[in-house]
């Protein structure tokens, strides 16, 4: 991990710093992409060493039932319960858009065919013209049976107005492929007319407008399907819960620190005092009545001494974080992956 981080800190240090032309010349930008995804990745193996570090230290807690384990052990079950979630709805999410892709190349494919037949490719073999509309009828014959089935799944699980006009539309331009699908079946194709040529346009017209609101009416029930229901709960109502409560307490806590930091015992805490009252009164109303002035006054601490303090800690926050960075990158901090020292 010592010699990645240093690699990756001169890489990107030199790509940085190096004028474009130098890193043109020296073929940098040309593989660029290529070592900024390697170090991705070995970045998200940094992610999983992670994951293993913390199921490690809390799991041998809870099984020695240690002081605070069952801290840890809510721990793990949370992380094993989203991380679950997370899976199957990552797993459901790209058989659903690989089923509406399924469904838009019906389309695609009519429209292929027709430009083939007009102007025959000549990097690839086509085959022969009725062989590509009978595979095509056939693919569609199975596109339109897994849409209706998943239509009438959609209307087994209950459907509000708004998806009932979904499942209609969705049923009528269906009726409307698969007639267009037995009139290429009736068709003869020994060669390519306008009236094929038209036909296989309206057909590629009709699939798109399937495929689109196929789409519509797929991913509003994957939006009320149970893993979708389980993320919302874990997610927004129990993570988003517990930082509300976390916040809600830090509150309290950040009352305290005024409460003791707004003790006038120094010349310094009197300054601080003094400029806290003034910006307060001059947000409200009340302190235009105490003086005409206030909210210039206000406006004056916030723009020139608060922001003079603030530029002075952003600039030691900068130097702090560049030291931090060196550090990291020379692997001063990694002191714990030395096997010599505990």
């Amino acid at each position: 991990m010592r010699i990645f981080t240093f690699l990756g800190g001169v890489y990107f240090f030199l790509y940085f710093v190096l004028p474009e032309s130098a890193v043109t010349a020296i073929g940098m930008k040309a593989h660029h992409e290529q070592i900024s995804n390697g170090f991705i990745v070995i970045g998200a193996m940094a992610v999983g060493l992670g994951i293993f570090n913390i199921v490690r230290a809390h799991g041998s807690r809870v099984v020695f039932q240690r002081p605070g384990w069952f801290n840890s052990f809510a721990l793990l079950v949370g992380l094993a319960a989203i991380i679950s979630a997370t899976a199957v709805q990552w797993i459901e999410s790209t058989r659903n858009s690989r089923d509406i892709s399924s469904v838009q190349v019906l389309g695609e494919f009519a429209t292929r065919i027709t430009d083939d037949a007009r102007t025959p490719p000549t990097d690839r073999v086509v085959p022969p013209l009725a062989q590509r509309i009978a595979a095509l009828v056939r693919y569609g014959d199975e596109r339109t049976e897994l849409i209706e089935s998943h239509t009438n799944l959609s209307v087994e699980a209950g459907t509000n107005g708004a998806t009932s006009v979904l499942v209609g539309e969705v049923r009528e331009r269906l009726a409307a492929a698969r007639v267009k699908l037995g009139e290429l079946r009736a068709a003869s194709w020994e060669r390519l007319t306008e009236d094929n040529a038209t036909l296989l346009t309206q057909f590629s017209q009709d699939a798109a407008k399937l495929a689109s609101s196929y789409s519509i009416i797929k991913r509003s029930h994957d939006a009320h399907s149970t893993s979708q229901k389980v993320y919302d709960f874990l997610f927004d109502g129990l993570f988003n819960q517990l930082g509300s409560a976390m916040f809600a307490l830090l509150g309290v806590y950040i009352a305290a620190a005024a409460y003791r930091a707004f003790r006038v015992r120094t010349v310094e805490s009197g300054l601080m005092m003094m400029a806290a009252v003034i910006v307060m009164l001059g947000q409200i109303s009340f302190g235009k009545e105490i003086y005409e002035n206030m909210p210039s006054l206000r406006q004056w601490l916030l723009e020139v001494p608060n922001s003079a303090a603030f530029r002075a800690i952003r600039l030691g926050a900068g130097v702090a974080g560049l030291m931090l960075a060196i550090r990291m990158w020379l692997s001063i901090e990694s002191k714990s992956f030395s096997s010599g020292r505990k």
